[in-house]
């Protein structure tokens, strides 16, 4: 009997010291979310349009002309990047018929052809970012465009460890 009863007891301060500890931590996730999340509507993410137009200290009709350079170009990247999926869903359809390198060269030319295209629309866009510069802002732009790669490029693919 005595061994039951201090089972129980064991049991019980468990399951209280379990309940306490998962109180605790929703407590303080509530209080966590509320602490970062300012009053009013969230600020809209630009990500790199910011970052520009802070590092470059562009003046009000320098941010208009460069969204429209934004807009611009990310209807010129998405065609772009439409036409090459629509040419890998080709080159990949090509393995359910009989071998032909010919066909699949030429769409794998195409592929490249297209991101050649994709990387000469982001050169334009950056030198349009440069013709907006006053000459005062050309050192900042000269600056920005050291990290150009590192700020604007996809971040490597990461690979699961086996």
């Amino acid at each position: 009997m005595q061994k039951s009863r201090l089972l129980i007891i064991v049991i019980v301060g468990l399951l209280a010291s379990n309940l306490l500890l998962a109180g605790y931590i929703l407590a303080g996730r509530k209080s966590t979310v509320e602490m970062e999340r300012p009053e009013g509507p969230p600020p809209p993410q630009h990500g790199p349009r910011d970052l520009i137009i802070k590092r470059l200290g562009f003046s009000g009709a320098q941010v208009e002309a460069y969204d429209k350079l934004i807009t611009w170009h990310r209807a010129e990247i998405d065609r772009n990047d439409d036409r090459i999926r629509n040419l890998k869903n080709e080159l990949y359809a090509t393995l359910n018929e009989p071998p032909n390198a010919e066909k699949r060269d030429s769409l794998i030319e195409q592929i490249v052809a297209t991101q050649r295209e994709i990387e000469h629309i982001h050169y334009k866009h950056f030198e349009d970012i440069r013709d907006l510069c006053t000459e005062d802002q050309k050192p900042a732009f000269h600056e920005l465009t050291n990290e150009i790669a590192a700020l604007f490029g996809r971040p490597p693919h990461k690979r699961p460890q086996p």
